[in-house]
Protein backbone atom coordinates (compact mmCIF):
# COMPACT_ATOMS: atom_id res chain seq x y z
CA UNK A 1 0.00 0.00 0.00
CA UNK A 2 1.18 3.50 -0.85
CA UNK A 3 0.10 6.80 0.06
CA UNK A 4 0.60 10.67 0.00
CA UNK A 5 3.06 11.64 3.16
CA UNK A 6 2.49 15.04 1.71
CA UNK A 7 -1.24 15.38 1.80
CA UNK A 8 -1.10 13.78 5.15
CA UNK A 9 1.36 16.45 6.57
CA UNK A 10 -0.63 19.35 5.26
CA UNK A 11 -3.47 18.04 6.20
CA UNK A 12 -2.12 17.93 9.37
CA UNK A 13 -0.98 21.50 9.04
CA UNK A 14 -4.19 22.68 8.44
CA UNK A 15 -6.21 21.32 11.05
CA UNK A 16 -3.58 22.32 13.44
CA UNK A 17 -3.71 26.26 12.36
CA UNK A 18 -7.91 25.75 11.88
CA UNK A 19 -8.00 24.28 15.59
CA UNK A 20 -4.93 27.03 17.19
CA UNK A 21 -6.39 29.89 19.41
CA UNK A 22 -5.52 33.35 18.27
CA UNK A 23 -2.82 34.96 20.58
CA UNK A 24 -3.74 37.45 22.92
CA UNK A 25 -2.00 40.38 21.15
CA UNK A 26 -0.39 41.20 17.88
CA UNK A 27 3.53 41.65 17.61
CA UNK A 28 5.28 44.03 15.28
CA UNK A 29 7.83 42.68 13.19
CA UNK A 30 10.96 43.87 15.28
CA UNK A 31 9.19 42.57 18.65
CA UNK A 32 10.95 40.22 20.62
CA UNK A 33 8.65 36.95 21.16
CA UNK A 34 8.93 37.32 24.74
CA UNK A 35 10.51 40.52 26.98
CA UNK A 36 14.34 40.09 27.16
CA UNK A 37 14.47 37.61 23.90
CA UNK A 38 16.69 38.20 21.00
CA UNK A 39 14.39 36.44 18.70
CA UNK A 40 11.88 39.12 17.54
CA UNK A 41 8.78 38.04 15.15
CA UNK A 42 10.08 39.06 11.78
CA UNK A 43 12.72 36.79 12.58
CA UNK A 44 10.86 33.95 13.97
CA UNK A 45 8.46 33.63 10.61
CA UNK A 46 12.03 34.04 8.88
CA UNK A 47 13.35 30.76 10.54
CA UNK A 48 9.94 29.23 9.94
CA UNK A 49 9.58 30.09 6.28
CA UNK A 50 13.44 28.82 5.60
CA UNK A 51 12.33 24.97 6.99
CA UNK A 52 9.37 25.26 4.97
CA UNK A 53 11.28 26.06 1.81
CA UNK A 54 13.77 22.86 2.78
CA UNK A 55 10.74 20.78 2.94
CA UNK A 56 9.51 21.84 -0.33
CA UNK A 57 12.17 21.42 -2.10
CA UNK A 58 12.55 18.11 -1.07
CA UNK A 59 8.92 17.26 -2.53
CA UNK A 60 9.48 19.16 -5.63
CA UNK A 61 13.02 16.81 -6.05
CA UNK A 62 10.96 13.84 -5.53
CA UNK A 63 8.05 14.79 -7.91
CA UNK A 64 10.36 15.78 -10.67
CA UNK A 65 11.95 12.61 -10.21
CA UNK A 66 8.56 10.98 -11.00
CA UNK A 67 8.79 12.27 -13.98
CA UNK A 68 12.12 11.76 -15.04
CA UNK A 69 13.12 15.22 -14.67
CA UNK A 70 15.92 15.15 -12.08
CA UNK A 71 17.90 12.23 -10.58
CA UNK A 72 19.20 13.16 -7.34
CA UNK A 73 17.03 13.37 -4.54
CA UNK A 74 18.36 13.00 -0.94
CA UNK A 75 16.68 15.15 1.20
CA UNK A 76 17.17 17.51 4.54
CA UNK A 77 13.66 16.26 5.73
CA UNK A 78 14.63 15.76 9.69
CA UNK A 79 17.21 18.76 10.11
CA UNK A 80 14.87 21.82 9.93
CA UNK A 81 16.08 22.54 12.86
CA UNK A 82 19.65 23.67 11.39
CA UNK A 83 18.33 26.94 10.29
CA UNK A 84 19.00 28.38 13.24
CA UNK A 85 22.71 27.78 12.84
CA UNK A 86 22.46 29.26 9.10
CA UNK A 87 20.91 32.35 10.68
CA UNK A 88 23.77 32.35 13.78
CA UNK A 89 26.55 31.97 11.70
CA UNK A 90 27.99 34.49 8.79
CA UNK A 91 28.37 34.59 5.39
CA UNK A 92 32.16 35.21 6.01
CA UNK A 93 32.41 31.81 7.83
CA UNK A 94 32.61 28.92 5.82
CA UNK A 95 30.10 25.90 5.36
CA UNK A 96 31.36 22.97 4.66
CA UNK A 97 28.09 21.52 4.67
CA UNK A 98 26.53 17.56 5.21
CA UNK A 99 23.67 17.14 2.19
CA UNK A 100 21.07 17.90 4.49
CA UNK A 101 21.59 20.96 5.29
CA UNK A 102 19.16 22.46 3.31
CA UNK A 103 17.06 24.65 5.88
CA UNK A 104 20.67 26.00 7.15
CA UNK A 105 21.27 26.97 3.57
CA UNK A 106 18.23 28.78 2.89
CA UNK A 107 18.84 30.70 6.39
CA UNK A 108 22.34 31.56 5.10
CA UNK A 109 21.09 33.06 1.52
CA UNK A 110 19.06 35.14 2.82
CA UNK A 111 21.83 37.19 4.60
CA UNK A 112 22.61 37.94 1.14
CA UNK A 113 20.07 40.24 -1.02
CA UNK A 114 19.52 38.59 -4.41
CA UNK A 115 20.28 35.58 -4.19
CA UNK A 116 17.88 32.46 -5.15
CA UNK A 117 19.18 29.57 -3.29
CA UNK A 118 14.97 28.06 -4.35
CA UNK A 119 15.97 28.20 -7.79
CA UNK A 120 19.53 27.62 -7.72
CA UNK A 121 18.77 24.25 -5.67
CA UNK A 122 16.10 23.21 -8.40
CA UNK A 123 19.03 23.67 -10.83
CA UNK A 124 21.39 21.50 -9.34
CA UNK A 125 18.39 18.63 -8.55
CA UNK A 126 17.45 18.66 -11.99
CA UNK A 127 21.25 18.13 -13.21
CA UNK A 128 21.29 21.38 -15.11
CA UNK A 129 24.41 22.87 -16.94
CA UNK A 130 23.12 26.25 -15.80
CA UNK A 131 23.69 25.54 -12.28
CA UNK A 132 25.70 28.20 -11.11
CA UNK A 133 27.87 25.54 -8.38
CA UNK A 134 27.72 22.08 -10.49
CA UNK A 135 27.04 22.82 -14.03
CA UNK A 136 25.13 19.48 -13.99
CA UNK A 137 27.49 17.54 -12.73
CA UNK A 138 26.53 16.93 -9.30
CA UNK A 139 22.90 18.26 -6.55
CA UNK A 140 25.23 19.91 -3.55
CA UNK A 141 25.25 22.70 -1.71
CA UNK A 142 27.57 25.27 -2.44
CA UNK A 143 28.01 29.13 -3.22
CA UNK A 144 31.20 31.24 -3.98
CA UNK A 145 28.89 34.28 -2.71
CA UNK A 146 27.96 32.47 0.92
CA UNK A 147 31.34 30.90 1.21
CA UNK A 148 29.80 27.18 0.94
CA UNK A 149 32.56 25.51 -0.71
CA UNK A 150 30.72 22.65 -2.66
CA UNK A 151 30.60 19.09 -1.29
CA UNK A 152 29.98 16.03 -2.48
CA UNK A 153 27.86 13.05 -0.46
CA UNK A 154 30.92 11.05 0.21
CA UNK A 155 30.69 9.91 3.78
CA UNK A 156 32.46 12.72 5.84
CA UNK A 157 34.69 13.38 2.85
CA UNK A 158 34.44 17.16 3.97
CA UNK A 159 35.34 17.38 7.44
CA UNK A 160 39.12 16.80 6.42
CA UNK A 161 38.87 19.98 4.43
CA UNK A 162 36.91 22.39 7.34
CA UNK A 163 39.38 20.95 9.34
CA UNK A 164 42.26 22.05 7.00
CA UNK A 165 40.83 25.73 6.29
CA UNK A 166 40.52 26.06 9.95
CA UNK A 167 43.94 25.36 10.97
CA UNK A 168 45.40 27.39 7.86
CA UNK A 169 43.25 30.36 8.97
CA UNK A 170 45.25 30.14 12.06
CA UNK A 171 48.74 29.76 10.28
CA UNK A 172 47.56 33.04 8.15
CA UNK A 173 46.74 34.75 10.92
CA UNK A 174 50.10 34.23 12.82
CA UNK A 175 52.12 34.42 9.50
CA UNK A 176 50.48 37.77 8.52
CA UNK A 177 49.44 36.56 5.13
CA UNK A 178 46.38 38.20 3.88
CA UNK A 179 42.79 36.95 2.86
CA UNK A 180 39.15 37.83 2.26
CA UNK A 181 38.13 36.21 5.31
CA UNK A 182 37.62 38.04 8.83
CA UNK A 183 40.11 38.01 11.98
CA UNK A 184 37.52 36.35 13.98
CA UNK A 185 36.01 34.09 11.23
CA UNK A 186 35.61 30.42 12.23
CA UNK A 187 34.80 27.09 10.20
CA UNK A 188 31.61 25.13 10.49
CA UNK A 189 31.55 21.78 9.22
CA UNK A 190 27.84 19.79 9.29
CA UNK A 191 27.32 16.16 9.28
CA UNK A 192 24.74 13.27 10.37
CA UNK A 193 25.53 10.76 12.98
CA UNK A 194 26.34 8.13 11.24
CA UNK A 195 29.54 9.71 9.97
CA UNK A 196 30.83 10.52 13.06
CA UNK A 197 32.19 6.66 12.91
CA UNK A 198 33.08 6.73 9.78
CA UNK A 199 37.30 7.21 9.76
CA UNK A 200 37.55 10.87 7.64
CA UNK A 201 35.20 12.39 10.04
CA UNK A 202 37.43 10.79 12.98
CA UNK A 203 40.94 11.98 11.38
CA UNK A 204 39.14 15.52 11.14
CA UNK A 205 38.34 15.75 15.03
CA UNK A 206 41.46 14.11 16.38
CA UNK A 207 43.36 16.33 14.30
CA UNK A 208 41.33 19.77 15.35
CA UNK A 209 41.58 18.57 18.95
CA UNK A 210 45.46 17.52 18.49
CA UNK A 211 46.23 20.88 17.21
CA UNK A 212 44.35 22.13 19.91
CA UNK A 213 46.02 20.03 22.87
CA UNK A 214 49.68 21.76 21.39
CA UNK A 215 48.27 25.63 21.34
CA UNK A 216 47.09 25.43 17.51
CA UNK A 217 44.39 27.43 16.48
CA UNK A 218 41.92 25.53 15.36
CA UNK A 219 38.47 27.83 14.88
CA UNK A 220 36.22 25.39 13.64
CA UNK A 221 32.20 24.32 14.64
CA UNK A 222 31.67 20.69 13.92
CA UNK A 223 27.87 20.15 14.11
CA UNK A 224 26.33 16.82 14.19
CA UNK A 225 22.80 16.49 13.28
CA UNK A 226 22.13 13.63 15.51
CA UNK A 227 18.64 12.22 13.82
CA UNK A 228 19.73 8.80 15.40
CA UNK A 229 19.20 6.89 11.91
CA UNK A 230 22.48 6.23 9.43
CA UNK A 231 20.97 5.59 6.32
CA UNK A 232 20.08 1.84 7.24
CA UNK A 233 21.51 1.75 10.97
CA UNK A 234 20.41 3.06 13.87
CA UNK A 235 22.51 4.58 16.34
CA UNK A 236 22.20 4.28 19.43
CA UNK A 237 19.99 6.73 21.62
CA UNK A 238 22.77 8.89 23.43
CA UNK A 239 25.50 7.46 21.47
CA UNK A 240 26.76 11.28 20.18
CA UNK A 241 26.45 13.34 23.09
CA UNK A 242 28.52 10.39 25.33
CA UNK A 243 31.09 10.06 22.73
CA UNK A 244 31.72 13.51 21.99
CA UNK A 245 30.28 16.12 24.63
CA UNK A 246 33.31 14.98 27.26
CA UNK A 247 36.07 15.41 25.60
CA UNK A 248 38.04 18.33 26.72
CA UNK A 249 41.01 20.12 24.60
CA UNK A 250 42.83 21.90 27.27
CA UNK A 251 46.33 20.67 28.40
CA UNK A 252 47.24 18.37 31.37
CA UNK A 253 49.44 20.48 34.14
CA UNK A 254 53.21 19.68 33.22
CA UNK A 255 55.25 17.38 35.39
CA UNK A 256 59.14 17.25 35.72
CA UNK A 257 60.96 14.09 36.20
CA UNK A 258 61.44 15.74 39.29
CA UNK A 259 58.10 15.39 40.64
CA UNK A 260 58.04 11.90 39.90
CA UNK A 261 58.52 9.88 42.87
CA UNK A 262 61.63 8.10 42.32
CA UNK A 263 60.31 4.10 42.59
CA UNK A 264 57.75 5.77 39.63
CA UNK A 265 60.71 6.83 37.41
CA UNK A 266 61.31 4.66 34.10
CA UNK A 267 64.52 2.39 35.05
CA UNK A 268 67.59 2.77 32.39
CA UNK A 269 68.83 -0.65 33.56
Amino acid sequence: MTFDRVAIVERALDEYLEEAAPAPTTLAPDDPLRPGAALTARKAIELWEDQVTSRALDVAARELKKTERSFYTIGSAGHENNVVLGAQLRISDPAFLHYRSGALMMARARQRPGETPIFDTLLGIAASAVDPIAQGRHKVWGSRALWVPPQTSTIASHLPKAMGLAFSLGRARRLGVANSLPEDAIVASSFGDASVNHATALSAINTARYGVKIGLPMPILFICEDNETGISVPTPEGWIARARSTRSGRLPPKRSISSVPREGRPSCT
